[in-house]
């Protein structure tokens, strides 16, 4: 049995129509329908495929279409298959919506056999409109024939002959007077004759150019805005219609495609359509109160990826999503992702919580996040080579059982503010460790009798202070990735990180607990490590 594409059985064919070729098919998974296969050698069958072809896809948009409909547009099968589907009669009202979206295509209800699926009315079955081609017609010569001007020469003027004059008498004397100037005389005629001529001219332009209008290559206007197409077509004489399409992918605004294609020549007058890009962006679907699997699946299911997990202290059963970023409902465009908010079971004192892991968030997610967690944030820029807005830190760390409200620092990136220092004789200054404080003496008692003094408690835990650090790179590295580090008692701080070329040095007081280290990498390679 013969196949089309090499994978639909043909059952039977019906007659051609011209380019079009309507075949009852069945797939290889036995689903049988009606296949319409273009021959697309024409301009008049491309314009025709093409326009059937934005028609099913205006459908799709609207929701209009049955699931199974293929439609192919690969070069040298132009095909549309509809799966069989069972016929109902619909009122006019249920129509209307159908026939609003194929209006701008030409279609009617003769053309439509629809189903209904669920309240819903679908299109199981588009014929396509194919139109003949014009036949040829002999184009006969409208241009007025010139009057046809007398070929015999004008009458001769005939002189009278002129009497004699009388002699002069005798003392006269005769005057000799010039002779008069006869001037030639133009017929009468010649004005309205140029005239006639000039009009004979002007008509058989004008109707030249109704029966021969000029043609035009149509450009590629794929990838424009709908202003630069039609500045691009705007002397062609084109009707341009605009339609909407949806590919979120591309920018908005944008065109998506064109009909007919690029390339064909056009006369004024002709249909030119446009699809517009409006991208119609999904939502994120609702996921607090499901099990971290299922949140998974309906996030894929709605076009999404997971971004991460940020697991917290909640009285729900562990694995359980408490909330997502961004927040249920909210637009977000196919393939973004989203990060869950997940109970890890543990459910800490009444008054007490766990501070989540806030490394590699954004300012505005750790906020949120510890919102949750029923803690504050205090926000704290740090010079840094990683993006603005990014969390490099936090004090205390992830894991710390802390009471509710209790405010936690948030190390936020930001752009380095390191000065450029001027061309200098002296070598760059060297960071040292500061001085021990020299230890109080106590005082002997007068009284042998009476008690030493007490000593006052010491302060628990690590103290917080200020310390500068400072660094200028070497004047014989020309360019260099630095990564500058200050490790206390609490955290590892990274306080710059990024490329730098001469002359470069960077000076920033910051605040560390307890003692504190600092470590310089150039290019990969420690090369200072000193304490503060």
């Amino acid at each position: 049995m013969s196949l089309l594409d090499d994978k639909f059985t043909i059952l039977s064919e019906e007659p051609a129509q011209g380019f079009l070729r309507p075949y009852w098919v069945q797939t290889p998974e036995g689903i049988k329908g009606q296949l319409y296969w273009f021959e697309v050698h024409t301009p008049e069958a491309r314009t025709a495929f093409h326009r059937y072809k934005n028609a099913i896809r205006r459908l799709e948009a609207q929701g209009f279409l049955p699931p199974g409909v293929l439609v192919s547009a690969n070069p040298g099968r132009y095909y549309v298959f509809w799966p069989e589907q069972a016929k109902a009669a619909l009122k006019a009202r249920r129509l209307k919506p159908l026939l609003e979206v194929l209006e701008p295509f030409g279609y009617q209800e003769s053309d439509l056999e629809v189903s209904e699926v669920g309240g819903r009315p679908l299109v199981g079955k588009l014929r396509p409109q194919v139109s003949s081609s014009p036949k040829g017609s002999s184009r006969t010569d409208l241009s007025p024939s010139l009057p046809t001007l007398p070929t015999e020469p004008p009458p001769a003027k005939v002189e009278m002959p002129r009497k004699p004059s009388p002699p002069p008498r005798i003392g006269e004397t005769r005057s000799r007077l010039p002779k008069p100037v006869h001037r030639a005389n133009w017929p009468g005629w010649l004005p309205g004759l140029l005239m006639l001529a000039l009009g004979s001219m002007a008509l058989w332009q004008a109707a030249n150019s109704y029966l021969n209008p000029p043609e035009y290559v149509l450009p590629d206007l794929v990838g424009k805005t709908p202003r630069q197409a039609l500045e691009a077509v705007r002397a062609y004489g084109l009707k341009v219609e605009f339609v909407e399409g949806s590919d979120v992918s591309l920018p908005k605004d944008q065109i998506l495609e064109q009909t007919p294609d690029p390339g064909t020549r056009v006369k004024p007058g002709r249909r030119l359509e446009l699809v517009v890009n409006k991208p119609r962006f999904g939502s994120v679907p609702t996921v607090s109160g499901r099990s971290l699997e299922d949140a998974r699946q309906a996030l894929e299911a709605a076009g999404y990826r997971l971004a991460g997990i940020t697991r917290i202290a909640s009285g729900d059963t562990a694995d359980t999503v408490l909330s997502s970023i961004p927040r249920e409902g909210q637009p977000l465009p196919p393939g973004q992702g989203v990060r869950l908010l997940v109970s890890s079971g543990a459910r800490p004192p009444a008054r007490e919580t766990l501070v989540p892991d806030l490394t590699g968030l954004t300012e505005e997610e750790a906020r949120y996040i510890l919102t949750v967690a029923e803690l504050q944030a205090q926000t704290v820029q740090v010079a840094s080579g990683a993006p603005d807005g990014l969390v490099i830190g936090q004090e205390p760390g992830p894991g710390v059982v802390l009471p509710r409200e209790t405010v936690v620092r948030v190390l936020v990136a930001a752009q380095p503010m390191a000065s450029v220092p001027k061309a200098s004789p002296f070598a760059p200054p060297r960071l040292e460790p500061p001085r021990p404080p020299e230890p109080t003496p106590i005082p002997e008692p007068t009284n042998p009798n009476a008690n030493p003094p007490t000593p006052s408690p010491a302060p628990t835990g690590p103290q917080e202070r200020r310390v500068n650090v400072s660094y200028t790179l070497p004047e014989n590295i020309p360019s260099a990735v630095v990564v500058i580090t200050v490790q206390d008692e609490v955290l590892v701080n990274t306080v710059f990180e990024g490329p730098v070329q001469q002359p470069w040095s960077f000076s920033q007081e910051i605040v560390v607990r307890g003692s504190a280290v600092l470590r310089v990498v150039v290019n990969g390679e420690q090369v200072l490590e000193t304490p503060l």
